[in-house]
């Protein structure tokens, strides 16, 4: 059952594809998350995208308007120092995440993780030193009520 948190979610997340399609934003991903859509928690639970859609995910994160972020070792460093330094970055991936856009200087950081990440929001210096925004993706605008009404 799909809920309207879930609609919402998905609203929000087409709606930046969109412009990203039409090359009105730049979509940026860490090559970290091809593996971040499976999870296995440690008492064995598994949770994540059906393996039928493995192939279609990864023609996905290939297609070109979607830039990828190695997890290279400069990344792994910065991860592992914001976990050390703010402990209310509580995950690894979080991390890595937010390592790889304070490295490659992107204004925003888009996210669902409101207990964790959202808390962050313009307090992790990037790279040129500006403060990275963490905030949910946003909603497409409301369509117009007269779109072809013309004014006198």
């Amino acid at each position: 059952m799909i809920t309207q948190a879930d609609a919402d979610r998905v609203e929000r997340c087409r709606h930046v594809i969109d412009l990203a399609k039409r090359g009105k934003a730049e979509l940026w991903t860490s090559a970290f998350t091809l593996a971040e859509v499976w999870k296995k928690k440690c008492d064995g639970e598994s949770s994540g995208i059906e393996e039928e859609k493995d192939r279609e995910f990864e023609d996905f994160i290939e297609a070109e308007f979607i830039k990828k972020i190695e997890v290279n070792v400069d990344v792994g460093n910065l991860a592992r120092r914001l976990l050390r330094c703010h402990s209310g970055l509580g995950k690894p991936q979080d991390a890595i995440h937010v390592a790889s856009c304070l490295l490659e200087n992107l204004d925003e950081l888009h996210t669902f993780d409101g207990s964790d990440l959202l808390t962050f929001n313009g307090v992790l210096p990037r790279r040129d030193r500006i403060k990275l925004k963490i905030c949910a993706p946003p909603l497409p605008p409301e369509p117009e009520m007269f779109p072809n009404h013309d004014k006198d």
